[in-house]
């Protein structure tokens, strides 16, 4: 018989370990009663004692691993206030709404829920899936979960006598992770990464959004941000260079590059030159489709650059249509995109202005034959009774090429993607070695 405790194996006749001198007990499988050695049966609910090995219970050992992630902490302002002046289901219904409103935003962006925390809350960016824009896709989260807490509270400020609002801490870094199962609310998250997030929420304002350096090094080109006076946080033995954001910027800078340096383009005349001739062409009304693909760090988008460079855009309308990784779930993002920066419209506009700005856009470029609004509008889930949404898949791109077909200038639509399938790529395919 195996010893429980040291594993050593004993004669069956033995009561005590010959090894440590642990008592010989029989574990009954079924009810963990313990048995005297000599026992077949469980003298506790008759369950069948197997003669074999004696398995010690042990649990499960997570597999640890480190990784960069990017931890936001969102907190609700004055919440005690609020708890104080309401009744109990009152404050539950707010705070349910907001955090299944969280819920949503987070999900958005491929994050994960490590904690709720009474009126606070802990999103990962990272675990269990990493991406290249964690940084951003946290910062993009935390800016729609201050919004949709703003507009609850014009809806609710009247009723409960004072506004809500939420303040944020972002922060990047190294950290290590146990087992991560969002079905079972499994999580084991520890480093230093997720108590400066901690800080930088604890520090933030009313509807403020702080974030570290690390931080603001990866997501410089999507935001502007306004440099703070560093601050002495509890538990830091040096003062914390700390960045408020203070919106998200028109046109994205998505080329990476140290600040300052630029190297000559080389090795791409031959694309360049096909690119030079499509704009000859192009003049002359013939339009062209190019798919530009290649691996990471091959030079697509810098290549795109010195294109634009050499145009001249008196002659020449240039309308840009992004993707960014975080979009992936998103229909027609590209087109909204480009319908964005065409229109004017921010990502903090109410429908409203939305709509206002979408009519009398294509109200602009098309006249006053409003007939493509809603199908524009539908992109932006506008409200046009008369139009239904299932037609809006075949109507929506005619659409944009009747907008462009109406500009007095020969019109260049690059469309910035993450990665093409190959039943996507147009007549010319260069691709960049």
């Amino acid at each position: 018989m195996e010893c429980p405790n040291c594993q050593f194996e004993n004669p069956k006749e033995m009561k005590f370990c010959g090894e440590c001198g642990t008592n010989l007990e029989r574990i009954c499988p079924n009810c963990r009663f313990s048995n005297l050695p000599q026992f077949k049966f469980c003298g506790q609910c008759g369950q069948k004692l197997d003669e074999g090995k004696v398995k010690n219970r042990t649990l499960p050992e997570l597999e640890s691993e480190r990784k960069h992630v990017t931890a936001l902490f969102s907190d609700l302002c004055d919440y005690t206030a609020l708890s104080e002046k309401l009744d109990p289901e009152e404050v539950k219904e707010i705070t349910r709404r907001i955090f299944g409103d969280i819920s949503n935003i987070v999900a958005k962006y491929d994050g994960f829920i490590e904690k709720y925390a009474g009126d606070a809350v802990m999103a990962l960016f990272g675990v269990p899936r990493v991406h290249e824009d964690d940084p951003i896709r946290a910062i993009k989260a935390a800016c729609e979960i201050h919004q949709c807490v703003d507009e609850l509270s014009r809806e609710i400020s009247n009723d409960i006598g004072q506004s809500i609002s939420m303040h944020s801490g972002i922060n990047t870094g190294l950290v290590v992770t146990g087992e991560v199962d969002m079905k079972l609310g499994i999580h084991g998250v520890a480093g230093d990464t997720i108590n400066l997030a901690s800080r930088l929420c604890a520090l933030a304002g009313p509807g403020e959004v702080l974030l570290d350096a690390d931080t603001l090094r990866q997501a410089e080109g999507h935001f502007i941000f306004e440099t703070l006076k560093p601050a002495t946080l509890k538990g830091k033995a040096e003062p914390v260079s700390v960045y408020r954001v203070l919106a998200q910027r028109e046109k994205p800078i998505t080329i990476h590059r140290l600040s300052g340096l630029r190297a000559d383009l080389v090795g791409r005349k031959a694309e360049l030159t096909e690119l030079d001739e499509a704009v000859q062409n192009l003049r002359k009304g013939k339009g062209s489709v190019f798919s530009i693909f290649g691996d990471a760090g091959t030079g697509k988008s810098r290549m795109i650059e010195e294109f634009k460079a050499s145009l001249d855009l008196d002659g020449i309308q240039w309308l840009e249509g992004h993707a960014y990784p975080y979009s992936q779930n998103i229909p027609y993002f590209p087109l909204i995109d480009l319908l964005n920066r065409v229109l004017h419209i921010e990502d903090n506009d109410p429908q409203e202005r939305v709509k206002a700005k979408v009519e009398s856009g294509i109200e602009q470029l098309l006249g006053k034959n409003q007939d493509a609004a809603p199908y524009v509008g539908g992109l932006y889930s506008l409200n046009y009774p008369e139009v239904a949404r299932p037609f809006l898949r075949g109507t929506a791109a005619p659409c944009m090429f009747a907008v462009a077909a109406t500009c007095h200038l020969p019109v260049c639509l690059p469309a910035y993607l993450q990665s093409f399938h190959e039943s996507s790529v147009g007549r010319h395919r260069p691709t960049l070695p």
